[in-house]
C-alpha cells in the first residue's frame, strides 16, 4: 500500500504536538509519510530576546526532517516539490498561503481549526470562546482556500469545554479530537473505508474515488478572532481591586473567563505601586498567575510582581497590603 505523502504547516507548541503524533502515532504513520515541515522563523522571545525557534521546528530536528523555514512569504517554497506531495496540512501555521500554492498537492491543502466553522475564524480560536463563556467549540478540518478559514469543511465534531479549563487544556484535548478526525479520514482515504465514514457523519470524504465531498460553510454566521496582545490583559487596579473586594456574579465569570482564555499569556496584569516601592518612579507590573472560582468567589492563588519570583497571594498581600 502506498502511503500519502505530505507536508506539515506548523508553528506553536501544540502544533509541535500534533507533529509527534504524526510521527509517532503507530497507526497513522503506516498510512502517510511526512516529506517536509514548514514553520516559522526562529524569532526573539523573552525579556532578555532570545532567539528561538519554533516547537515544529523542534520537533522536525529531533526527527531529522526536511525544514524550510518561511518568514513572511512562500518563495523558497520549491512548486515543483508541493505538487509531487499528495496532501498539505497545516495547523496554526501562522501566514497565508498564496492562492496559486493550493491547488498544487493532490488533495489540496487541509486546515485543521480548533473551533465549530463559520464561528470564530482567525488566529486566537482557542482563548475566544473561553473568554465568551461557551460550554462547546470543537475542531473543524476544511480544504484551504484563498480567504482566512473559509474554505469548504471536510469533517467537524464539537467539544465540551469544562468550568476550569484554560487556554493549555482546551489546546490539547483540541489537538487530540483534530488529530482522531485527521486520522479517521486518512483511512477513509487509503484504505477506502466508506463503511466507516456512514457510520460518521462529521467524515465528508468520498473515499471510493478519492476525492472529497466537501460542505460550504455559512459565511454570514461568521466571526472572527483578533491576535491575542499583552494589553489584553491589563485591568485597571481600581476596577480589579473592585472586582475581588464588592464582586457580583457577573463580573466574577467574566474576569475568570478571561484569565482562563489568557492564560498563560499574556496572562490577567495590572500595574501597582505599593507603599514599599514608592520611592521608584513608575509603577510595577503585577500579573496573577493562578486563580480559582469557588461558589461564584475569586480567590487570587499566586502573583507575581515585576522583577520578583512568583509568590502565594497571602505572602505577597502581607508584605504589599495593597488589596
Amino acid at each position: 500500500m502506498e502511503k500519502i505523502k505530505l507536508a506539515y504547516f506548523g508553528s506553536p507548541d501544540f502544533a509541535a504536538y500534533f507533529l509527534e503524533k504524526l510521527l509517532t502515532d503507530t497507526t497513522i504513520n503506516q498510512l502517510i509519510e511526512v516529506k517536509l515541515i514548514v514553520t516559522q522563523k526562529d524569532k526573539l522571545v523573552g525579556r532578555k530576546q532570545i532567539l528561538t525557534p519554533t516547537p515544529v521546528k523542534t520537533i522536525a530536528l529531533k526527527h531529522n526532517l526536511k525544514l524550510l523555514e518561511i518568514g513572511g512569504s512562500l518563495g523558497q517554497l520549491d512548486q515543483l516539490e508541493i505538487r509531487n506531495l499528495d496532501l498539505i496540512l497545516v495547523y496554526a501555521y501562522g501566514d497565508l498561503i498564496p492562492k496559486e500554492f493550493l491547488s498544487l498537492p493532490k488533495y489540496g491543502f487541509w486546515n485543521i481549526h480548533p473551533s465549530l466553522l463559520p464561528k470564530y475564524r482567525g488566529p486566537s480560536p482557542i482563548a475566544a470562546p473561553i473568554i465568551n463563556g461557551d460550554k462547546t467549540t470543537g475542531v473543524t478540518i476544511i480544504k484551504m482556500d484563498e480567504e482566512i478559514d473559509h474554505g469548504p469543511i471536510i469533517a467537524q465534531e464539537s467539544l465540551t469545554i469544562e468550568k476550569n479549563d484554560k487556554r493549555p487544556d482546551l489546546e490539547k484535548k483540541l489537538t487530540d479530537l483534530g488529530f482522531e478526525m485527521f486520522k479517521k479520514i486518512i483511512k477513509n482515504v487509503i484504505l477506502g473505508t466508506q463503511s466507516e465514514a456512514r457510520k460518521t457523519p462529521e467524515s465528508l470524504l468520498d473515499s471510493g474515488q478519492a476525492r472529497m465531498t466537501t460542505i460550504p460553510q455559512n459565511h454570514n454566521d461568521a466571526s472572527y478572532t483578533k491576535k491575542l496582545s499583552k494589553q489584553d490583559g491589563f485591568i485597571e487596579f481600581k476596577k480589579l481591586k473592585k472586582i475581588f473586594q464588592k464582586p457580583t456574579l457577573n463580573s466574577s465569570f467574566l474576569t475568570f473567563n478571561l484569565f482562563r482564555g489568557l492564560y498563560p499569556w499574556p496572562g490577567l496584569w495590572t500595574m501597582v505601586k505599593p507603599v514599599q516601592l514608592r520611592q521608584l518612579d513608575e509603577a510595577k507590573r503585577l500579573k496573577i498567575i493562578d486563580l480559582e472560582l469557588i461558589n461564584g468567589k475569586l480567590i487570587i492563588k499566586k502573583v507575581q510582581l515585576e522583577g520578583k519570583n512568583e509568590v502565594d497571594f497571602e505572602t505577597f498581600n502581607e508584605a504589599y497590603k495593597i488589596f
